[in-house]
Parts: structure tokens; sequence; C-alpha cells
């Protein structure tokens, strides 16, 4: 087994126990209906160019030793689209899996999770946060934080749902995406300050008087 399926955020088949794997797809299934709900035509160019942002930014290669980690965008996603990140999440892993073989099909569905989840809880707070502080001191912080959550939810699987020991590995991929969080913050920061001038309603918060 080589090492760049354990480290990327995209588990690859063989490594997770069934039960993670059929849970994975159940929440899969359960929030992309409930992202689908009451979906117009106004909200897909915005999916649209989310997705491809996502999917763009696993391309970007961050070395660590003999293994490389790449951006997640994921916090940008759920500030912009809230509720309906997770039609952009599960399209863009769809996309990576099937076009340069990032993640496996049976994993698909927890890799899902571990995206998806942090970035609704980022679309629930960068409202709340963008009135109180500048768009990109909101940014900064949202894209640490969840940056920070999804590489703990991705320790944690490997950490409890490895098929075998993965406690170790586990670890070197915690420390491996500490450059990924640093980074992650400065690139939502810097998108939310953009858009809090350029198009304010991509933020669902007033456009403010200091950004």
């Amino acid at each position: 087994m080589t090492l760049s399926p354990l480290f990327a955020v995209h588990i690859a088949d063989g490594i997770l126990a069934l039960p993670w794997q059929v849970s994975g797809f159940v929440v899969l299934v359960a929030l992309i209906a409930l992202a689908l709900i009451r979906i117009d035509d106004r909200a897909i160019p915005r999916i649209g160019v989310l997705t491809a942002a996502f999917f763009v930014a696993s391309q970007i290669h961050i070395p660590f030793g003999p293994i490389s980690v790449h951006l997640l965008l994921n916090g940008l996603v759920g500030v912009i689209l809230r509720y309906r990140s997770p039609l952009a999440i599960a399209v863009g892993l769809v996309l990576q899996a099937l076009l340069f073989g990032h993640g496996g099909w049976l994993s698909l569905g927890v890799n899902f999770q571990v995206l998806a989840l942090p970035a609704l809880a980022a679309g629930w707070a960068f409202p709340w946060l963008a009135v109180r502080v500048a768009p990109f001191t909101a940014g900064l912080v949202i894209g640490l934080a969840t940056a920070a959550v999804t590489v703990l939810l991705h320790v944690t699987v490997l950490w409890l749902g490895g098929s075998s020991d993965f406690r170790a590995v586990a670890g070197v991929s915690l420390v491996a995406h500490l450059p990924v969080i640093a980074i992650e913050g400065l690139v939502v920061g810097s998108a939310c300050r953009v858009l809090a001038k350029a198009k304010p309603e991509w933020l669902s918060v007033p456009r403010p008087a200091d950004s």
C-alpha cells in the first residue's frame, strides 16, 4: 500500500471498515436530498463556480517530505453556498475520483462527510461572524477553523474506522496538513474581502463599510 491514499484527505478504498463506508453513503444521500430542496435556476451558476474551484483546488499540491497534500476550499464553498454546499462537494469528489483517481468509490461517502460537514458549519457560522468583524478576518477565522475540523475528521476516521491500525499514519497526516490549514485561512479570508466589495450577496451579509 502506498502512502498517498492515506495522507490525502480523499481516503482510498480498502482502508475503511465496511460499517463506515455504509454510514458515509447514508449521510451523503441525506445531505444531497436536503440541498436539492427548492433549488432554483439562480443557484445553479453559483454552485457551478464553487464546484470548479473545489475541483481545481485538489490539483494544487503542497510537498511534505515524501508525500504531498492539497488545498481543500470546502470552507469557501460553505461560506458561499451554505446548505447547498454538499452539491458542489459531491460533484467535485466524483470528478476527482473519476478523472484523477483521488479517493475510492466505496469510501466516497466518508470522504464526502469529512469535507461537507465542516463546510455546512462554515456556512452557518460565517454570517454571524461577518457582521462583527471585517470580511477578511471573518474569512480567515472560518477558513482556518473549517480546514482544521476537516483534517481532524480525516484523522479521526483513519484512527477509528481503519480496516487496519492506522493510528501512526493518522498522526503524521495531521502534521502534514498543518500548512494547508494556514493557507486555507489566507485564501478564504482574501476571497471574502474581494467578494464583500464585488458580490456581497454571495456572502449573505450586508455590505460592510470597512473591509
